[in-house]
């Protein structure tokens, strides 16, 4: 899966599995080719000792990688990632993700999530 064209997308907190999520469908149902955006909305000193302090990238098949995009644009109805060798090699893809965004989906808001995921820094919490 390097690029798909999502026909559902998904931003959400959800306190009560500690997750900030953007989730990107080919089908609204959630099948099909699917990636999804993950990072905590706290971390413990445990998380931190096994370099799971940040976002993690998880594709359709279930593989998991945390960290590894190097940039990432949303423009012109289309959102890419470019992915260090190590996130690709472990996802299964190339070195970018693309992913065709519906007509019904703002752009402003998917950045804003994005940005949230992909940069923001959450305090060390117990």
């Amino acid at each position: 899966m390097d690029s798909f064209i999502a026909g559902a997308v998904g931003i959400e907190e959800l306190p009560d599995v500690n997750s900030f999520v953007v989730v990107l469908a080919e089908q609204a149902d959630g099948s099909g080719a699917r990636l999804e955006l993950q990072r905590a909305l706290s971390f413990n000193e445990q998380d931190r000792k096994l370099g799971m302090d940040t976002y993690c990238l998880c594709v359709t098949s279930g593989a998991t990688h945390y960290g590894g995009v190097t940039s990432w644009s949303v423009r012109e109805r289309r959102l890419e990632l470019a992915l260090t060798d190590d996130a690709a090699a472990t996802l299964g893809t190339g070195p970018s993700i693309v992913v065709r965004l519906p007509i019904d989906v703002s752009l402003d808001t998917l950045r804003v999530a994005l940005d949230r995921i992909l940069t923001a820094q959450f305090p060390l919490t117990s």
